[in-house]
């Protein structure tokens, strides 16, 4: 198999490192183990001590004493550190374990097998023994027990060794906790002498120190594993080392030992450092097991597939993997397909068709949330994960044909002929047509495996690129082709959709158009019960919310978007940002080209066109941006700067919270209904709000609110009540401090105020009630403001936090007045995003109530972004770090930032007002609710803004026309820092498209209506050109 060596295209079969961890280093060195053992001058006397507790013992006969002692200690391979802190009691517990082990090979008949499951726990070490051919079984557990711990634990290194003996093999696992020389260091850090174990820089050679600097150097410049390796001659073996930063891949040691054990590579040592800057180095020495098997070969397999295992070690298949009946590609193949099926498998049959067609959704909202519901009951009771799964397990025969498919379009065959997996995937019969593959499930026994085959079918057919065969990555990422969802569940077809799996979560983007815009947000559960709930809702969330920000990207060059990052329950839900980095790396890796040999290699790209996205912050993501931001530059994206808005303004961003953009244009709209119901005197206004003082909307609109009395909040730490009026002072000053209303000074409470949070249980109000537990009081409190304030108690409600459907026809009601059937609260502005279904909306105002939505509401956002993303575009970079980055050192910002960030929040207000003036002229002349209206008004702008982007003739042929309407368009201020001219030439042509189409059909319905008749359409047009004329700008 040698001769097949020359094919394998740029690997470095010896050494991977750098020359310079070789030099000064001395053949003796090199051919060392790579760890000193620092001897222990009390060994002598301890082994007489241990023999005379044997002795005591009395288990070993006396003439065996010395010789299972001697074994121990000199046979095994054990260095001197294990006896150095080793009790004698444990190593006498230790010898007499190998001993019964001995003992029972022999009661069995098997004297050449003996089985020894040993282990001994202490408070600074742990100590554990086996007889294992393979995977050490005791690997998993020293993982989830010591090396995936979390971070404000203790730190543990350990030492593995597999002893050979006659005729079986020991394998012994040292762990020692770990003792840090210093203080505490950076993240960054990377000086051994202060981020090293006192026991590490004691015992490893001066070689292994620059192997692990040279590692460590590049997994803090890097987001994964850095994997390097080179030949130890004297021995033969291979020494591989994987640095990687702590806890960001579960269960990767053992996964690794796993891997080796596949590809038929003996692991002689282990070694697993940690390091006080949060990196983890391990150390593994392999040889070959196999001698028909290139041991080259396996060593390539190894360096290549250690990247892929990193990215989901702990996988759904694992125990497949471990057994050699599945290889990790199938095995992670196999695991992202359950995911998929998961959420897209249509399980919902005829029945619900038919049940749809007699409840037309199209004609009542309430029959459409009943339809979801359903859908929801469904989908989450008939084809779990876990069932998916053990279909999956039951098929794994055709799942493999399947890998086979998904590998021969996306496997970039050049770098990977006559390797193993190029072997392995040879050897696994295709499938051909379609008519094959249905052929095969007529073969299946049973109807619902025929179906999660056919939906993982679908998944290969709709991946258009993916990362899974790049040579390095985080995350399993995937651009999907969005035709395999039911037109019927989701009307408007996705423009495009990434899917990324991780080790730790799992994630969606979703977006409407080309250009398009939206944040990502990461979804957390306090329990599994909760996860569950997520799990079912996710896609549908993140569908509804790129949906509803299309909708509201009216005004802007943008259309809609959205990303969601599900995270796994348990320890995940503290690593929010490890899962945010996996992610977004993985979507960079699909977006930009790269051709770095052993690194970042080209992938097939079925998609053929370029894609850049835009994205922002949204719940828990809000700390990151500025990492994603410098990561896309690091990984040379020439959008950088454009990426990701709501960064800090050192990076050029504007932050929303700070200067209050999306309240601005949820203010508009409050003080337009109060304009236009003549309400002057704001003090006689009882207010409520959810999302409180330490939130962007929720303490931005409490700064804003005048004089309105707030007589109830909610927000995530609890409910404060006060009907005669919540003290204003201090709500404005934990909306300053940006603090939760758990710090609301008590004494400022008025005679009737109280304050119930979370963490409360059977708590006595001052009216005598009880309140049993203080979440479901926050999370219902909403729905029983009649019961808690009083019908007529409350004038304005603006949901500025919560929930999706936190408010939906099954909860509605509570909103109602049992009586009179008019609404307990006459006026809502929703300023969070789908806090009230449609439904329940159109409900709120058929009884009466003043009601608008969010995509009208809370644009100033997405507005703000927009224009930080055309700033971006727009100056090149040294423009960009004078005008949009304030100074890093003394806080100073540029005066032209100054005054493009009042532009900024005057264009906010502007377009809020106009589109408040058209619903409230709409409204006038139309029997339809303002929701309805706004969803009409939404829709003709952006049905009208994509006819008039594909219009040739407005585009191309008028060139003069064009450009006066982008410099209509665009920031009196960038124009005149910038110029048109050079604006054109450095934001990408399909932006400008949209800017202009975007400009066209706004400025089209905010003054003539949502009719757009050719004849109207006419006179628009010539009533601009008319205007640009007089502005002499055409």
């Amino acid at each position: 198999m040698s001769v097949l060596l020359p094919q394998i295209g740029g690997l470095t079969l010896n050494n991977s490192f750098s020359t310079s961890s070789f030099q000064t280093i001395s053949d003796d060195e090199l051919a060392g183990t790579g760890y000193n053992s620092v001897p222990f001058s009390g060994r002598a006397q301890q082994m007489e001590h241990v023999m005379d507790e044997i002795d005591k013992c009395g288990f070993i006969p006396e003439n065996l004493i010395e010789q299972e002692t001697r074994n121990f200690y000199e046979n095994l391979g054990i260095a001197d550190v294990y006896f150095s802190r080793e009790s004698v009691a444990g190593i006498v517990s230790h010898i007499h374990a190998l001993y019964s082990a001995k003992l029972d090979a022999f009661a069995r008949g098997v004297e050449d097998k003996p089985f020894l499951h040993h282990k001994r726990e202490e408070d600074d070490h742990a100590v554990y023994f086996e007889t294992f051919e393979g995977v050490a079984q005791y690997e998993s557990e020293i993982d989830d027990k010591y090396l995936d711990h979390p971070t404000d634990s203790p730190s543990y290194r350990l030492e593995l060794f597999s002893t050979t003996m006659p005729t079986y093999s020991v394998k012994c696992h040292f762990v020692y906790k770990c003792n840090f020389t210093g203080e505490a260091v950076s993240e960054n850090e990377t000086d051994l002498d202060l981020i090293s174990d006192t026991t590490f820089l004691a015992i490893a050679s001066q070689h292994t120190k620059n192997l692990y600097s040279e590692v460590i150097r590049e997994v803090v410049l890097t987001s994964g594993p850095v994997i390097k390796h080179f030949g130890v001659v004297s021995s033969g073996e291979q020494r591989v080392i994987i640095g990687y930063r702590q806890n960001s891949s579960p269960r990767y040691s053992s996964a690794l030992s796993a891997l080796c054990n596949y590809y038929k590579l003996k692991i002689t040592r282990k070694y697993v450092e940690q390091f006080a800057n949060g990196i983890s180095v391990i150390s593994i020495y392999i040889s070959a097991q196999d001698s028909l098997i290139s041991p080259e070969l396996s060593l390539y397999q190894l360096t290549k597939e250690a990247s892929l295992l990193y990215c989901i070690p702990n996988n759904m298949f694992y125990s497949k993997f471990v057994s050699g009946e599945l290889s990790l590609q199938e095995c992670i193949y196999a695991h992202c397909g359950v995911i998929f099926v998961t959420h897209f498998l249509n399980r919902l049959g005829p029945e619900f068709n038919t049940l749809r067609s007699l409840l037309d959704p199209s004609k009542s909202l309430v029959h459409s949330e009943l339809l979801s519901k359903l859908k929801e009951r469904l989908r989450s009771e008939t084809f779990t994960q876990s069932y998916i799964n053990e279909i999956f397990q039951k098929e794994i025969g055709l799942v493999k044909q399947l890998y086979r498919q998904f590998a021969d379009v996306h496997y970039v065959h050049s770098s990977m002929e006559k390797t193993l997996s190029y072997q392995r995937i040879s050897a696994i019969n295709p499938i051909g047509s379609e008519k094959d593959f249905e052929d095969l499930l007529d073969r299946c026994q049973n109807e619902h495996h025929a179906q999660v085959l056919r939906a993982l079918h679908s998944f290969n057919k709709s991946v258009l690129k993916t990362n899974f065969f790049t040579p390095t990555k985080i995350a399993i990422s995937f651009r999907l082709n969005a035709t395999f969802l039911p037109p019927t569940e989701y009307p408007n077809k996705p423009f495009g959709m990434f899917f990324v799996v991780g080790s730790d979560f799992r994630g969606f983007h979703i977006r409407f158009r080309d250009i398009a815009r939206g944040g990502i947000r990461i979804v957390k559960s306090r329990s599994v019960d909760a996860y569950q709930v997520n799990l079912r809702n996710m896609f549908d969330e993140n569908y509804n919310l790129a949906s509803t920000q299309q909708r509201k990207n009216k005004d802007i060059p943008e259309g809609g978007s959205k990303g969601v990052i599900l995270l796994n329950p348990g320890a995940a839900q503290e690593r929010p940002r490890e899962c945010f980095t996996k992610y977004i790396d993985s979507l960079l890796d699909l977006l930009l080209k790269s051709d770095i040999p052993g690194v970042k290699e080209p992938i097939v790209d079925l998609y053929r066109q370029p894609e850049i996205l835009f994205m922002g912050p949204d719940e828990n993501t809000a700390g990151y941006v500025d990492w994603a931001t410098l990561h896309a530059r690091k990984r040379g994206a020439h959008w950088w700067k454009s990426f990701f808005t709501g960064k800090n303004p050192k990076l050029g961003g504007i932050p929303h919270d700070e200067y209050g953009m999306t309240s601005l244009s949820v203010r508009a709209f409050v003080e337009g209904v109060y304009q236009k119901l003549g309400i002057q005197d704001l003090s006689k206004i009882n207010k409520f709000q959810t999302g409180g003082p330490d939130g962007d909307l929720g303490s931005n609109e409490i700064l804003l609110s005048k004089d309105e009395n707030y007589v109830a909040l909610v927000d995530g730490s609890g409910v404060i009540v006060d009907e005669d009026g919540i003290d204003k002072q201090e709500l404005l000053r934990l909306a300053r401090e940006r603090r939760m209303i758990q710090d609301f000074e008590r004494s400022k409470l008025g005679k009737n105020g109280y304050i119930v949070l979370c963490d409360d249980v059977d708590l006595k109000l001052k009216s005598g009630q009880i309140v049993p537990n203080g979440v479901a009081f926050r999370n219902t409190f909403h729905l029983k403001l009649s019961e808690y304030l009083g019908n007529g108690k409350v004038d304005l409600f603006v949901p500025c936090g919560g929930r999706p459907s936190a408010i939906d026809t099954t909860t509605v009601h509570s909103l109602l007045d049992e009586k009179t059937g008019k609404p307990v609260v006459p006026i809502i502005v929703e300023g969070a995003n789908l806090f009230i279904t449609q439904s329940a909306k159109l409900i709120l105002e058929h009884a009466g109530a003043i009601v608008f939505k969010d995509a009208s509401t809370n644009k100033g956002g997405v507005t703000s972004s927009s224009l930080e993303v055309l700033a971006s575009l727009s100056f090149d970079d040294q423009g960009f770090l004078k005008n949009m980055c304030v100074d890093e050192e003394t806080g100073a910002k540029p005066q032209f930032y100054q005054d493009y960030v009042k532009q900024v929040q005057q264009i906010i207000i502007h377009n809020a007002h106009k589109e408040f003036e058209m619903l409230w002229k709409l409204k006038q002349d139309s029997t339809k609710t303002y929701s309805e209206l706004s969803d009409d008004l939404s829709l003709a702008i952006n049905q009208l803004g994509d006819d008039l982007a594909s219009s040739k003739e407005l585009w191309e042929d008028d060139i003069g026309f064009r450009n006066a309407v982008l410099i209509d368009s665009l920031p009196s201020l960038l124009l005149h820092e910038i110029g048109i001219t050079n604006i054109l030439e450095r934001v990408p042509k399909e932006y400008l498209r949209a800017i202009f189409a975007t400009r066209l059909a706004s400025e089209f319905v905010y003054t003539r209506g949502i009719d757009a008749n050719p004849a109207k359409f006419l006179e628009f047009i010539s009533s601009l050109r008319k205007r640009f004329s007089e502005e002499k700008i055409l």
